[in-house]
């Protein structure tokens, strides 16, 4: 279960929502750059369509990164593949398209880890959890991705659904009993930012088998902060900024 992070001399660097500095967040532009740019691991946010469909998408609302209006869940796959999730950012992404999570399966497959966060609009009760698990059982990907959640019963029901994907835990919050917390969740990854974290905490967490991830920052005294504390991972929208502050650890 925990071949993500197992035997690593280095914390993980995930690019946040793809390579999202330097392209339109959550598309294939974006993904395709964050492993031109050696990426360990992609961050993106997945819900459901209207018709059932898991898409890559972050916001509920269209606005803001298509030409498009409305919650992303009152529309079908058909409907949201003929917006245009480029031009926002830059004529050069014109036309760039909303992926499917299956093509980003697909794609990703062998290539790079995925960590995939949850998207899940409590009040319509969408089966978002089990489709997305199927999904990954069926491309036969669980040993390569992490499941994310601020929705901590979406980790629940993911876990019903599948023993070996990683759990991701995000809080904005100081848990004030993380292990336990963790262990009743059946998950293996506590993630939250510098501002709830301390080297004693990471240190409960390593003891007691658990590993931590460090949020999402571009601040480069953030991650090294963060390196010298021993964390596991940190996303970000500058992957090959934060590489070159990488610091290996030698046995």
């Amino acid at each position: 279960m925990d071949r993500i992070f197992q035997g690593k001399n280095s914390a993980l660097i995930g690019a946040h929502r793809g390579a999202s500095a330097y392209c339109p967040e959550n598309t294939m532009s974006s993904f395709k750059k964050a492993l031109e740019l050696q990426a360990d691991m992609l961050e993106l946010d997945v819900q459901l369509t209207s018709d059932g469909h898991a898409v890559v998408f972050h916001d509920f609302s269209l606005e803001r990164t298509t030409n498009g209006t409305g919650f992303v869940s009152e529309h079908t796959l058909s409907d949201l593949k003929k917006l245009d999730a480029g031009t926002w950012f830059s004529e050069e992404f014109a036309d760039e398209k909303i992926p499917a999570l299956e093509e980003v399966l697909a794609w990703a497959k062998g290539k790079i880890v995925l960590s995939i966060e949850l998207k899940q609009m409590e009040h319509l009760k969408e089966p978002l959890a089990k489709r997305v698990t199927d999904l990954i059982r069926s491309y036969q990907m669980e040993d390569q991705i992490q499941l994310m959640s601020f929705n901590h019963a979406s980790l629940a029901e993911a876990r019903k659904h599948s023993k070996r994907i990683l759990t991701n835990v995000i809080c904005s919050s100081r848990l004030a009993d993380p292990v336990r917390y963790l262990k009743e969740l059946q998950a293996q990854v506590l993630n939250v930012p510098i501002n709830q974290l301390s080297p004693s905490l990471i240190e409960e967490l390593h003891q007691a088998r658990y590993y931590v991830h460090g949020s999402m920052s571009d601040d480069i005294r953030v991650w090294k902060t963060l390196q010298e504390w021993k964390i596991d991972a940190m996303d970000t929208n500058l992957p090959d900024v934060m590489i070159r502050e990488r610091v290996i650890h030698h046995s």
